[in-house]
Parts: C-alpha cells; sequence; structure tokens
C-alpha cells in the first residue's frame, strides 16, 4: 500500500508540476504581448506628437 501511495503522490507531483508550468507560459505570453502592445501604442504617439496631425487644407 505503501508504494502504491507514493506512486500516487509522484503523478499527482507530475500533473500539478504541468498545470504549473501551462500557466507560467501563459502569463509570460500575456506579458510579451501587453509589452509589445503598449511599445506599439507607444511608438504611434511618439510619431504622432512628433509630426504633428495632417493639415486639412493644401497650401501649395
Amino acid at each position: 500500500m505503501n508504494a502504491v501511495k507514493a506512486a500516487l503522490v509522484v503523478i499527482g507531483l507530475i500533473v500539478i508540476g504541468m498545470i504549473a508550468w501551462s500557466l507560467v507560459k501563459l502569463l509570460f505570453s500575456l506579458v510579451l504581448y501587453l509589452v509589445v502592445g503598449a511599445l506599439v501604442v507607444g511608438g504611434a504617439w511618439y510619431l504622432y506628437t512628433r509630426y504633428g496631425r495632417p493639415s486639412r487644407t493644401r497650401r501649395w
């Protein structure tokens, strides 16, 4: 019986480790997407403020 309990504990630890690893990967990928999105928005805001709005009337 002790061997069965030990095997169940080991299997449980492996399953919990796999679930935890999947959650950690998901968390890091979400953080990466947020950082990339913030860089894109920040870059667009920088270009918009640097070059200003396009004029509505053309001056030739």
